[in-house]
């Protein structure tokens, strides 16, 4: 598929798999679906085709569930860890901590326990089902580029990163001006005439 065969699709879905490697690099895929039938690879900067590949089996829906993300709240008293741990250990022997574990009963950790939830609105939702209006990327060919949907979130990929960043897997940008801010103006867009068709 030619580059620019990508305005006018619809994004239907998006799988992703994510490797961990302890004090390694940490590796991704996406796999992007479009207008529920084909399936491509974000491509890379000043590219001219669209690579068409087949879902890994293990690959898992992005947007299997876009409910709201809890965050959880513990340790409203900031203690720190030996603090805990000290009081846990005097809990655990106690008399009543006693009783509870011969009884099988577990002893809790109260300060590891969420004192308050709050929601995250998940903006992946905002993802499904747009329409590609443009494919944008920087001169460094080395990094994915950008594709800007009709709502004007942009979304692109880290393939590779150092283990426990978390900059692995699917990014998105709420709009253009944060893409800009963030990565700098010399970006470069397909549907510029001097670039489109090339």
């Amino acid at each position: 598929m030619r580059i620019e065969e990508l305005v006018g699709k619809t994004i239907t879905n998006i799988y992703s798999i994510i490797n961990l490697e302890q004090g390694g690099l940490d590796k991704g895929e996406c796999f992007i679906e479009l207008d529920n039938t084909i399936v491509i690879d974000i491509p890379f900067g000043e590219s001219t085709y669209v690579y068409i590949k087949g879902l890994t089996p293990a690959a898992k829906s992005l947007f299997e569930d876009l409910s709201d993300i809890p965050l959880y709240y513990v340790n409203k008293d900031n203690k720190s860890i030996e603090t805990i741990a000290v009081g846990y250990l005097q809990q655990k022997r106690s008399l009543l901590g006693r009783i509870k574990r011969l009884l099988g009963q577990k002893l809790t950790i109260k300060d590891y326990l969420p004192y308050k939830i709050e929601y995250q609105e998940n903006k992946l939702k905002y993802i499904q089902n747009r329409k590609i209006v443009d494919f944008l990327w920087y001169e460094d060919e080395s990094e994915k580029g950008f594709i800007e949907l009709d709502n004007g979130f942009i979304i692109t990929e880290t393939t590779i990163a150092n283990n426990g960043t978390g900059l692995v897997g699917l990014h998105y940008y709420e709009d253009y001006s944060i893409l800009l801010e963030l990565k700098g103006n010399n970006i470069l867009r397909l549907k510029d005439k001097q670039y489109f068709n090339k």
